[in-house]
C-alpha cells in the first residue's frame, strides 16, 4: 500500500477539509500496515510513528463503553490534529518516494 493510499483510507486525504482531530490509533495503525507491508522502509514509518507519539495533543474522547456500539472500544480515545498528521503522511510519501529514487538509480 502506498503512503498516500494509506492516508486515504484513514480519512486524512480525499477530502478538501484538513481541519479537526483524528483518532491517533488510526494513524498508527495504518502506518503499521505499511511497515508490514514496505519492511525495506519500515525505519522511516517507525519514525513517523515516533513524530505521532510526540506530535501536539488534540484532546481526549472519553467513551462510554457500557453505551458503545463497539464492545471492544477503548474508553479514551486519543485525538491528534488532523492537518498536523497529513502534513506527517504527506513527508511520509517525499521520503519514501526520494529513497526508492535512490535505490532505484543505483541499481
Amino acid at each position: 500500500m502506498k503512503v498516500m493510499d494509506a492516508a486515504t483510507r484513514i480519512g486524512l486525504t480525499g477530502t478538501r477539509e484538513v481541519t479537526g482531530t483524528i483518532d491517533e490509533r488510526k494513524v498508527l495503525g495504518a502506518l503499521a500496515e505499511l511497515a508490514v507491508g514496505d519492511p525495506a522502509n519500515a525505519d522511516l514509518y517507525e519514525d513517523a510513528a515516533s513524530q505521532v507519539a510526540t506530535s501536539r495533543s488534540a484532546g481526549a474522547e472519553v467513551i462510554d463503553v457500557a453505551r458503545s456500539l463497539d464492545p471492544h472500544a477503548a474508553p479514551t480515545i486519543r485525538l491528534r490534529y488532523r492537518s498536523e498528521m497529513v502534513d506527517l503522511f504527506t513527508d511520509l510519501a517525499i521520503d519514501v518516494g526520494m529513497r526508492s529514487a535512490r535505490v532505484g538509480s543505483s541499481v
